[in-house]
């Protein structure tokens, strides 16, 4: 897949397998989510000082898994400068499809006032319209599907740990591509970064992960891929709070 791809796979391949259906106990649909953003090239020491602590998802026998994800918004990209004017409360709505399953979902993520985020989903074949979902939108956002239009194509490979001990996983999205939804042979290539969440069950213990970040000297920062992305892909959008994590991600460029 990838060069970071190679790098890691010995690590990764030496990780106890989990499968989706023991994953279960962990789906965290309510949740504590941070993330972290630095230089793909810090990866390999990070999981070879996580590997002893983590199991690694597998589907369909392999651990590299391809998401394809379009984030849908108003025409007048109510969600996305929610996000930039720093509102509480905001929402995401975004088709994904998990390629190693060819499954497809409708999934809405709402963040409240108190840093903790929601996740609702159903089952949906991809439509620019979301006919099919009005009702599954009208039920958790204030949008129904004649409010919102496809915005932003994403690409990325997701590697997923789940902790040994706690309520814990971790996603690893790295080969990140964001394109415009109408014009998809034009996308930005950010695979100079990789971008780690944690997903913690608010009773959650102490987590592992955390603390090898810190040793990494990784910090904690925000990283929408719809809101950053869009933020790159637009020069007449607003951007102002994103202008200083645009200037940081490309400046790991020289750290990849």
């Amino acid at each position: 897949m990838s060069s970071i791809i190679d790098s890691v796979q010995p690590i990764v391949d030496a990780m106890p397998p989990i499968s989706l259906e023991e994953m279960d106990s962990v789906k965290l649909l309510v949740r504590t989510d941070t993330k972290y953003v630095f230089p793909v090239a810090k990866l390999h020491a990070i999981l070879r000082d996580a590997a002893a602590e983590y199991s690694v998802l597998h589907i369909n026998s392999t651990p590299y898994q391809s998401y394809k994800t379009v984030y849908f918004d108003t025409p007048t990209n109510t969600m996305y400068l929610a996000h930039q004017n720093k509102r509480v409360n905001r929402y995401k709505v975004r088709h994904r499809t998990y390629c190693s399953t060819l499954t497809e979902f409708l999934e809405i993520k709402f963040k409240n006032n108190k840093g903790v985020t929601a996740k609702k989903r159903t089952l949906c074949n991809f439509s620019e319209q979301l006919t099919q979902a009005d009702e599954f939108l009208h039920k958790h956002t204030p949008f129904g599907c004649t409010d919102l239009e496809p915005k932003t194509a994403v690409e990325c490979v997701r590697i997923t740990l789940v902790s040994l001990q706690n309520a814990e996983r971790v996603t690893i999205d790295v080969n990140l591509k964001i394109a415009p939804y109408t014009a998809q042979n034009q996308a930005l290539d950010f695979s100079h970064i990789c971008i780690i969440e944690l997903k913690r069950d608010k009773c959650a213990g102490k987590s592992n992960m955390l603390t090898i970040l810190k040793n990494h000297k990784i910090r904690p920062g925000s990283m929408s891929k719809y809101a950053i992305g869009t933020a790159a892909l637009h020069e007449d959008i607003k951007k102002n709070n994103f202008k200083k994590k645009l200037r940081l991600i490309e400046k790991y460029k020289n750290n990849a």
